[in-house]
């Protein structure tokens, strides 16, 4: 029989119809997300607190959601990877938390909105969608070979930010309609539709590892905090430093856009700020499609780290001239650039956090890589919050210190990617 110490990196080529079915929950997953950071979240902050307030709680209330997320997140990889049920490793974790997740994007369908039920819902949504995520991550380490990782994570940044554009597109424009109950249902069926057609997709693919033993859920939690030396990972664990500095500063204007139309650009009419929120979203999304799927695929010819550096010092350009987007115009084109940058980073990102984990631990070492992500997005908002405010309501001065600081962020990681990660 096969020990977990002797499993090697899977060689058999998928189809394209599998790359793409196993993709799917990246689309479902971020209907759910994109709609909400963007968009639906900070639009429920602003209605339950005042003007010279929103930055801070918005910020707060994304950093303690997001820091018990990161927790569910890797208990959920280690979890997967120890089991050996006869639906599968991945599969079985994947659906409850799609499911457990659906009851808590209704809430303000039943309920009315309050900042206690706005707290609960975001809390619940990112407790059992990390559950769902955990399980599905390591996939890509899984049953993906290492030549097409770049390719299939390409897809799924593609699915990310279609789901991206659903979710700015169709949602907010039932947002502007005042059709708020039904952009709630359908962010739910849709989901649900990605989550099962991704099961089904990894149907042939998703095995327990031979030997596989049922963990306890207290010793999940405390594998997530035993880390083993493990020979050839100290270049993981930078490239997880690395990722983290990246989305710091991806994560900090996906909050506070909105705010940047309100406060620079003087856009404060509903339906227009919903119209220009559209526009500015599906424009950029359009860009990362592109360059999300072209730099996977790239990647798979020449290497991943030199592409993800490249990507953050442009980023980090763009991040110094955005403060002078003073018309609607300039600030689209500036998004497109920024959008192109961050697509890139999205796709190959996830592709060599794939190549760099342990197989027989993929959902563990997933998650840690995940970890950069889930710090960043729980960490950025508060700080970048608190800078937003740090004179009251945005102002021009308080958006230069803003992305300033995330252009250095951008440098930062492109330091550490280049003399501490191997160009895989």
């Amino acid at each position: 029989m096969t020990s977990v110490s002797d499993l090697t990196a899977p060689t058999k080529r998928l189809s394209l119809r599998a790359l793409i079915l196993t993709s799917a929950f990246a689309l479902g997953v971020n209907i759910v997300w994109l709609s909400y950071n963007i968009f639906i979240l900070p639009v429920q902050v602003q209605a339950v607190t005042t003007e010279a307030t929103k930055g801070i709680v918005l910020g707060a209330l994304v950093g303690a959601a997001i820091g018990v997320a990161v927790i569910v997140n890797i208990v959920a990889g280690i979890s997967s990877d120890h089991s050996n049920g006869r639906f599968g490793r991945r599969r079985p974790m994947l659906v409850w938390g799609t499911l457990l997740t659906l009851p808590f994007v209704l809430l303000p369908v039943f309920f009315p909105l309050t900042l206690p039920l706005v707290a609960i819902q975001y809390l619940g949504m990112q407790i059992f969608t990390n559950v769902a995520s955990g399980a599905w991550q390591p996939t890509l380490a899984d049953f993906v070979p290492e030549q097409q990782r770049g390719v299939s994570a390409g897809i799924k940044g593609v699915f990310t930010l279609l789901g991206s554009a659903i979710g700015v597109g169709v949602i907010t424009e039932l947002f502007a309609l005042n059709l708020q109950s039904f952009a709630y249902i359908l962010i739910v069926v849709l989901f649900a539709l990605m989550t099962l057609i991704n099961v089904l997709g990894m149907w042939r693919y998703d095995r327990p590892l031979p030997d596989a033993q049922p963990i306890k859920l207290w010793r999940a939690i405390r594998e997530t905090f035993r880390v083993e030396k493990r020979a050839g990972m100290s270049g993981f664990w930078w490239f997880v430093l690395g990722s983290f500095l990246i989305y710091m500063g991806v994560s900090g204007f996906q909050f506070f856009g909105v705010y940047y139309l309100e406060g620079i650009l003087h856009i404060t009419n509903a339906n227009t700020l919903d119209h220009a929120v559209q526009i500015t979203g599906l424009i950029t999304l359009l860009v990362s499609v592109i360059f999300a799927l072209a730099a996977g695929m790239l990647s798979d010819k020449i290497g991943r780290r030199n592409i993800i550096i490249a990507s953050a010092l442009v980023a980090s350009a763009i991040g110094l001239f955005f403060p002078f987007a003073r018309t609607f115009a300039i600030f689209l084109v500036f998004s497109a650039f920024y959008g192109a940058s961050n697509g890139v980073i999205l796709s190959v990102d996830t592709a060599l956090s794939s190549d760099l984990v342990p197989i027989e631990e993929a959902g563990k070492y997933m998650a840690y890589a995940n970890l950069a992500v889930g710090v960043a997005n729980g960490a950025a908002p508060p700080i970048f919050g608190l800078i937003l405010n740090f004179q009251g309501a945005p102002t021009l001065t308080s958006f230069i210190v803003f992305f300033a600081v995330s252009a250095l962020l951008f440098v930062a990681s492109s330091v550490v990617l280049a003399f501490k990660v191997p160009n895989r």
